[in-house]
């Protein structure tokens, strides 16, 4: 089936949101389209284009046979000072101030648009480097730690602190806990990581 022009962007701009990071070959689209890849490179350049513009991110062109774009997704700063405004806004409520000096943020880590925000803003500040994994300690950081990975494409880790029969052998270390000056343990499961991440 052949595609409209119109057609061809929607799908290819899902498609490059769907899956960042990752090289896709312009002969992918030339296929997936029957079109030339001149209309394809054509069509590229109005999408990165756009999502400059709108401050979604970029396409990075990656050239040579085995070349190809891959979606880079980054927060303008623009939008970070946004979005940052909002968390404070937020957060400096005092009525999420608990017993201890504590903030209350369940809501907020609960809320799929707001960690979607703060993952795509921590994903910015790492958009140019290689990242192998996204890691965190089993607390309220999980979503955070996903939602960041989703951006980054790359998967998440969980330190946990006990050893789960599940995750097979393990590596444990001590430490001293900033709240509640204990000793406390992390363990990670060996097949977490790959040797040298």
């Amino acid at each position: 089936m052949k595609f409209r022009r119109s057609e061809r962007l929607v799908d290819m701009t899902h498609y490059l949101l769907e899956k960042p990071r990752i090289l896709v070959p312009l002969s992918f689209f030339a296929d997936r389209y029957q079109s030339a890849k001149s209309s394809i490179s054509e069509d590229l350049t109005i999408i990165k284009e756009t999502f400059e513009k709108r401050g979604i991110g970029t396409l990075q062109t990656v050239p040579g046979a085995a070349g190809g774009v891959k979606f880079i997704s980054r927060t303008d700063r623009a939008e970070a000072k946004e979005a940052i405004s909002e968390l404070c806004t937020l957060m400096e409520n005092p009525d999420r101030l608990l017993p201890g000096g504590y903030l209350y943020m369940t809501d907020l880590i609960g809320s799929p648009q707001v960690v979607s925000k703060v993952g795509k803003l921590l994903a910015t500040a790492f958009a140019d480097r290689e990242i192998d994994t996204i890691m965190t300690v089993a607390t309220k950081g999980i979503p955070i730690a996903l939602a960041t990975a989703a951006y980054l494409n790359v998967p998440v880790v969980i330190v946990r602190n006990d050893s789960k029969v599940t995750e097979g052998p393990t590596v444990s270390i001590n430490y001293v806990s900033g709240s509640q000056k204990r000793i406390q343990t992390m363990v990670l499961s060996k097949r977490s990581l790959r040797e040298g991440a």
